[in-house]
């Protein structure tokens, strides 16, 4: 019998229901997860209990709630302290294409009935609460074993098909979870991709980032780029892999797909670009915009190629294409700015030539925080080639640099310089003009490669040699 994670709080709750004739269930990752020895953060609940009459019988129980979505018999309890998402038992009927939101829903009255129209079958497993009993309609627990993800239709085509945003549901599970996918589910979600283009941009984009971050969900795994066998394993590349493989990936990110088949010296790389950008993307420690910088990070080499015929300057392709493909998926702007930063800097000092006050400029200009992700990013980058492996030289070079500023204290920002605008202005009696800018310029400039000199005496003596 799992251990679920039952409070004080939901037993009491659990005893209310039954003295109303219903009967309390967990269900999905509060069952699953304690099977698998994992922690549980879903605290996903059922019934038979319908959203008109739960509403009554909260108010009557003094039982704060939370409409989440009446329609489909989902209210979110509030009992002392703890939050609870509720959802009547209910039966679905969606229309053509893959769109998310059913066109019907029939409220039903057991957990048998509610299981088919569940997406999979490790989370179609319910605990009823009073009685302490496992209920598993679908043949969950025997996958659960067998560790592979199965639609909980006979027909998996049905689950697919009625919402494509369960095909990236399967992928993202697949990842977390480590399981494989079951071959008829497989399948139809490789013939049913293509309802994706139905989905919404935030509801694709959430799954992306899911995805791109499976393998940090239960810590399951770590990537060890020096060891082949085991950077084959990870999480995400094979989720990456998977997406291609059913086809996703052609809906959701197009742009990838022209990477395809892309050769590169093999000197320098062991796979084509499309290959190369999933290795890169395990390889970057797990923060979104690594994750997501070392996805895309070369997708402006196929257009390089086909201009001029080579890759030279692919990163500022790269840039343009990312921007656009992250601000279609309406990822948050702080997001796609770090992103396309990295990206577009991810050539930068390539072969280590770089004077160390260039390199402080270019610190200082994209931020430290990203200065030291754009080291990661180089370091997912060689270690993603496949042929290349241990300490990268420019990355060791530049952490030593990184290191110095802020033994030094470098300042990060104009803001950072010890004289504003307007002394500049008054020490030289200059009006507001682009002088001002250019001269506070050159005051920073100074003081990263020489930060003792960040004093207002000292930078009032330059300034004036500046005039």
């Amino acid at each position: 019998m799992p251990n679920v994670p039952i409070t004080e709080a939901l037993k009491r709750l659990a005893a209310l229901f039954l003295k109303e004739g219903f009967r309390l269930y967990a269900v999905g990752g509060m069952v699953r997860n304690p099977l698998l020895h994992y922690p549980v953060s879903d605290t996903d609940i059922c019934s038979a209990m319908e959203p008109q009459r739960l509403m009554e019988f909260c108010a009557r129980e003094g039982i704060a709630q939370i409409p989440k979505g009446l329609a489909y018999g989902t209210l979110e309890l509030h009992v002392d302290g703890e939050s609870f998402e509720h959802t009547t038992f209910r039966a679905d009927r969606y229309g053509e294409g893959g769109a998310h939101k059913p066109e019907a829903v029939m409220f039903s009255k057991t957990p048998q009935e509610d299981a088919f129209r569940r997406d999979f079958t490790v989370n179609a497993l319910y605990y009823d609460i009073s009685e302490q009993v496992l209920i598993d309609p679908t043949g969950g627990l025997a996958d659960l074993e067998k560790r592979v993800i199965r639609a909980t239709s006979a027909d998996a085509s049905v689950i697919l098909r009625d919402d494509g945003l369960r095909i990236l549901r399967m992928v993202r599970f697949a990842g977390e979870l480590g399981f494989s996918i079951e071959e008829n589910t497989f399948r139809a979600a490789k013939e049913n991709a293509a309802g994706l283009k139905d989905i919404s941009p935030e509801r694709v984009r959430d799954e992306l980032k899911k995805i791109l971050l499976c393998d940090e969900r239960y810590g399951t795994y770590r990537y060890d780029p020096i060891n082949d066998a085991a950077a084959s394993k990870s999480p995400v590349l094979r989720a990456l892999q998977t997406l291609e493989e059913i086809g996703a990936l052609a809906v959701i990110l197009p742009e990838l797909m022209a990477a395809r088949g892309m050769e590169q010296k093999t000197s320098h790389h062991r796979y084509d670009v499309l290959d190369h950008s999933f290795h890169a993307c395990a390889c970057a420690p797990a923060s979104l915009t690594l994750r997501l910088a070392g996805l895309l990070h070369d997708t402006g080499k196929p257009e390089a190629w086909r201009k001029q015929g080579n890759m030279h300057a692919h990163e500022l392709g790269s840039e343009i294409i990312s921007r656009e493909i992250l601000t279609r998926l309406r990822f948050p702007n702080a997001v796609v700015d770090e992103v396309c930063t990295l990206v577009k800097n991810h050539m930068y000092d390539l072969n280590g030539d770089a004077r160390e006050f260039k390199l402080r400029l270019k610190f200082s200009e994209i931020g430290r925080e990203n200065a030291y992700k754009l080291i990661s990013l180089r370091e997912a980058d060689v270690h993603g080639s496949g042929v290349l492996s241990g300490p990268i030289k420019t990355a060791e070079k530049w952490k030593g640099i990184l290191s110095r500023m802020e033994r030094d204290k470098v300042p990060q920002s104009y803001d950072d310089l010890a004289c504003t605008g307007k002394e500049i202005m008054e020490w030289l009696n200059l009006p507001p003009s682009p002088r001002v800018g250019q001269i506070k310029q050159k005051l920073y400039e100074h003081c990263v490669r020489y930060p003792k000199d960040n004093k207002k005496e000292t930078l009032k003596k330059l300034a004036g040699g500046m005039h």
